[in-house]
């Protein structure tokens, strides 16, 4: 082989080996965590900064540790013993308290945490009943965020902050 032959072979092994070192660098932001799954089994939790990754082999989903807001399901109501409907309307805020849990959690239950926190609040409101819970709102939505919080915190790593929510007879 000529001296053009091996500078090629040269440059393209430099510009493979470039293309696979962008290629494996992930950037997590600050407040974030990386939850890398391999060939779809989860692996580990990256910290904030850049890291590596071994590139088309990982996935990398990030995972947002600040407190965030969720609205309720539109659909949810319930008929209280006197056979009156009422439908809840509101929202609360949490946070993940261990990302790689959480993201397990999720994934095994293969539903949107949005409707499970739903009907876990609709349980707890039909446990205080709708009385009480319209008379003493204030009262009502603590009951509701302990019940979320010693129910759901363990199971799917998340911290509930708040919860707001109103009753509407139907």
């Amino acid at each position: 082989m000529n001296g053009v032959a091996y500078f090629a072979i040269v440059v393209a092994v430099a510009m493979t080996g470039t293309i696979f070192m962008f290629a494996s660098l992930r950037k997590i932001p600050p407040d974030h965590r990386g939850v890398v799954s391999r060939f779809g089994r989860l692996v580990r939790e990256l910290e904030p900064g850049n890291r590596w990754v071994i590139p088309y082999i990982d996935q990398v989903m990030l995972v947002d540790l600040r407190e965030q807001s969720f609205a309720l399901p539109p659909d949810l109501s319930f008929s209280d013993r006197d056979v009156k409907r009422y439908r809840v309307t509101g929202k609360f805020w949490c946070k993940v308290v261990a990302p790689l849990p959480a993201v397990m959690a999720a994934q095994q239950a293969q539903r949107d945490f949005v409707e499970v926190v739903g009907e876990k609040l609709l349980a707890e409101i039909k446990r205080i009943g709708a009385a009480t819970a319209m008379g003493n709102p204030a009262q009502a939505q603590q009951r509701a965020l302990d019940a979320l919080n010693a129910q759901m915190s363990r199971a799917w790593q998340l911290q509930f902050t708040k919860v707001e929510f109103t009753l509407v007879s139907l």
